[in-house]
């Protein structure tokens, strides 16, 4: 069985990690609709392409 297909929230969609923190942790923010994540989120952060930006993918090995 194939995983469903993900897509970005918005054509914006653009994160990038800020310069502010969250429980201790870097907090990145989307740059198209302001939502905001950090690593212990249970969902990935998408842009607008459908890849996994690279601020995130560093916070991801973090886990």
């Amino acid at each position: 069985m194939s995983e469903p297909a993900a897509h970005a929230c918005r054509s914006l969609c653009s994160w990038h990690r800020t310069p502010a923190e969250l429980d201790g942790l870097p907090l990145l923010a989307c740059r198209g609709c302001g939502s905001q994540w950090i690593r212990t989120e249970p969902w990935t952060p998408i842009d607008h392409t459908g890849r996994i930006p690279d601020d995130v993918r560093a916070e991801l090995d973090q886990r």
